[in-house]
């Protein structure tokens, strides 16, 4: 998984799609006066990467509500996120992390070897963006 705290670090995405994605919404961010490092930061899931590793990195499970505790699997579950978007490489989920608004946009690359569970949830849940 890649880890974007500061515009440099967008040259490591491979799949170019998703790299010209987290760029606009950085170019978007400094157009309206933020820096990366005052609101959060983007993180974008590889195919090889575990849920666990996912988890470590959010500092809480993807696939359970992180302010109810309801799992995935349990009936009439909601995902603790503001937003899921769907684009034709990916899908790009918004967590909102504090008070202050500061959160993180991961990006989920439509890849096989990305964990099936978090791939179902982004389908389940998303809106459909444009590219």
């Amino acid at each position: 998984m890649i880890v974007i705290r500061d515009p440099s670090t967008v040259l490591q995405i491979s799949n170019i799609a998703i790299r010209e994605l987290v760029q606009q919404r950085i170019d978007a961010l400094h157009g309206d006066g933020f820096d990366i490092a005052d609101i959060g930061y983007f993180l974008v899931v590889e195919p090889r990467d575990k849920l666990e590793a996912i988890d470590a990195q959010l500092g809480f499970p993807v696939l359970c509500n992180h302010f109810t505790g309801q799992r995935r699997d349990q009936p009439n579950f909601t995902p603790s996120v503001e937003l899921v978007e769907e684009f034709p490489a990916c899908y790009c989920i918004v967590f909102v992390l504090g008070q202050d608004g500061a959160g993180l946009e991961m990006f989920v690359p439509k890849e096989e070897g990305v964990p099936l569970e978090l791939l179902e949830i982004c389908e389940l849940h998303a809106l459909r963006g444009a590219a």
